[in-house]
């Protein structure tokens, strides 16, 4: 095979790749609706949000153009692999008000009560039993009082073929929460595949 014939083969295999990423993409913007749950989180310019375990940045733009200019977006993971990919896409898209932060297992490397929320997707069922109450005290921690939580996560009926074996059920995430002092505050119905929860950190006054 000649050198050009290589080149070509790769291109088309590189564009081939590119058009599978695009398409799995779109496939879960379908059933994600990111646009809408960011809208639920109410977020203003202004706003300080973390995207906690936001693996390669799927929302980490959207909250970025949803807190404006003023405010900041702490894209954190566990994982330095995904964050270099973070990184990149930031760089990229010029988005100078995101902070990207590698955490610990129960430790988010987040500033003390700074923010306004925190939203987790398809994060906790990854998170061992053992580090779970410890991420849910250190994301209160973080919070401001008043702040929220959005928590999305499988149902554990969900018609997806991922994670079947460590989905976890709705009461008990519920309960996590509220042993680190995050009171269920609303419920969002309309993810066919996942629970959407809103928990409240109390204010100062309560």
């Amino acid at each position: 095979m000649s050198t050009v014939h290589r080149c070509v083969r790769r291109a088309s295999m590189a564009m081939l790749i590119l058009a599978a990423v695009g398409a799995a993409a779109c496939a879960r913007d379908e059933w994600q609706q990111p646009d809408r749950v960011v809208a639920d989180m109410n977020l203003r310019d202004g706003s300080v949000v973390a995207d906690v375990g936001c693996g390669r940045g799927y929302f980490v733009a959207r909250l970025a153009k949803a807190v404006g200019k003023t405010g900041t977006v702490w894209a954190e993971d566990v994982s330095e692999g995904a964050l270099k990919g973070v990184k990149q896409a930031v760089e990229k898209q010029g988005l100078a008000n995101v902070k990207v932060v590698q955490g610990e297992a129960t430790d988010t490397h987040l500033p003390d009560g700074a923010l306004d929320a925190a939203l987790f997707v398809n994060v906790y069922h990854h998170v061992p039993q053992e580090h779970r109450a410890g991420l849910t005290a250190d994301v209160a921690r973080a919070l401001k009082p008043g702040g929220y939580v959005f928590l999305v996560d499988w149902r554990l009926d969900a018609k997806v073929r991922w994670d079947k074996d460590c989905r976890i059920p709705k009461d008990n995430l519920i309960a996590m929460m509220a042993k680190a002092g995050l009171a269920l505050d609303a419920e969002f119905l309309y993810l066919p595949h996942q629970v959407f929860l809103r928990f409240r950190k109390p204010a100062a006054a309560e």
